[in-house]
């Protein structure tokens, strides 16, 4: 976080407004609610002043992840990811830009027929996928967060960054040194004009206001760079200066799912926000019918109970859990970050618009990656026969079904 004149660090003025307030006073300011827009059939958010619920202990559900990364394979490969994994750590503990899970599935043979019928896997090889994310930054979702990280999962959490209360910096400092995702969700919490923040006085534009939270996760928390934001109140207004910022994506609250060639705005990706009663056949659900439909399901989630501090839409901690864990008990849903999975969808989109040539007995795709984009990105790809190579480097098959193509090298070339 920096002054807002001068650029230089400052922790006083950001939150010289919650240090009287503190999180107990917070609580009436905290609502998402989501601008009017047609076509979004989640609820419109309102501030919660409803009684708080007791605090009990928080469950926690310790399995093995289904989608454990790696990336040693029985054909090693250059344009695989570069950091080799542990299998014995977590996968949230890989980072928020995490290299690629590895699809169940082994031994797929080489394809050996004809060059041609390039065909970019649907989420790296997966049959759907699910991102949870949280907003706020909220008390709640600290109090939880052990029964969360047992689930061995990357998640993200949006996170204000004049909300404080005690704990606040250390505790998600610990979620990106475990390698969640800490996203944008800017410094004050206003509409797009500036109106009604949540968190203190607005700073001077929507630009600032994005700026200046990166830079209090990145400089206060830890985190290496901010890739995503979640706009306040769901306001379209946001997808502009979102697409203006270093950011790369964003997500509303309206309702829906992402399909691999979904032309969805990336800055303001549909989601299916929480309300207060649901329960985890709610969400199993919703990730049944994303499994079946190859989508991506986005979530977001506001208080999570129990809790004392009920700021929104508050839902039980064990129908999030029992959610994660039908998600990985069907052993092809890839549960991840929303910069990891947006990362592949938009990665995906590049690889097929791709200009395409033909040179002699080569057919070669060029691209320009966006200068958002985050780097070190990949994709993963079939075709029916040929040789795949990036900047005269042979791609080596991987038996678990496909070749990863780096998008950094910006072409892919098949020849016979």
């Amino acid at each position: 976080m920096s002054d807002q004149d001068t650029g230089e660090p400052t922790a006083v003025d950001r939150r010289r407004f919650l240090a009287i307030a503190g999180a107990t006073g917070l609580t009436t300011l905290a609502g998402c609610e989501e601008a009017t827009t047609e076509g979004q059939n989640t609820p419109t958010e309102s501030t919660d002043t409803s009684t708080p619920t007791e605090t009990t202990t928080d469950t926690e559900t310790t399995t093995e992840t289904q989608t454990e990364t790696e990336t040693e394979t029985d054909t090693e490969t250059e344009t695989e990811t570069e950091t080799e994994l542990d299998p014995d750590v977590p996968q949230s503990a890989n980072g928020p830009l995490a290299p690629l899970p590895t699809p169940d599935r082994n031994g797929v043979p080489k394809p050996t027929g004809e060059p041609g019928g390039l065909e970019v896997l649907d989420w790296a090889g997966f049959e759907g996928a699910v991102t949870y994310t949280y907003d706020d930054g909220q008390p709640s979702n600290l109090q939880h967060y052990d029964a969360l990280a047992a689930t061995e999962m990357n998640m993200t959490f949006y996170l204000t960054s004049n909300v404080d209360f005690d704990g606040y910096e250390g505790g998600w400092t610990l979620a990106a040194q475990d390698g969640h995702e800490l996203g944008n969700h800017t410094v004050s919490h206003p509409y797009a004009d500036m109106t009604e923040s949540s968190f203190g006085e607005p700073v001077e534009d929507t630009a600032t206001e994005i700026q200046q939270c990166s830079q209090y996760i990145i400089e206060t928390l830890g985190q290496e760079d901010v890739w995503t934001m979640a706009a306040p109140y769901g306001d379209t207004g946001w997808s502009e200066p979102a697409e203006q910022s270093d950011l790369f994506l964003s997500r509303g609250v309206g309702g829906g799912a992402v399909t691999p060639d979904d032309d969805a705005d990336p800055y303001n990706l549909p989601c299916y926000m929480a309300q207060e009663g649901d329960t985890a056949e709610t969400f199993t659900d919703l990730i049944d019918d994303a499994r079946e439909a190859g989508e991506w399901q986005i979530f977001l989630f506001h208080t999570i109970a129990p809790t004392d501090e009920v700021w929104y839409a508050p839902v039980e901690i064990d129908a999030i859990i029992d959610s994660i864990e039908h998600a990985k008990s069907a052993g092809d849903v890839w549960i991840d970050t929303l910069a990891t999975v947006g990362a592949y969808w938009r990665g995906h989109q590049l690889l097929e618009s791709a200009e395409v040539a033909e040179s002699g007995e080569e057919t070669i795709w060029e691209w320009t990656v966006p200068e958002d984009f985050p780097a070190g990105r990949h994709v993963r790809v079939t075709v029916d026969g040929g040789t795949l190579s990036q900047n005269g480097t042979e791609l080596d098959w991987n038996t678990h079904g496909y070749y990863e193509v780096d998008l950094d090298e910006a072409s892919l070339t098949l020849s016979t």
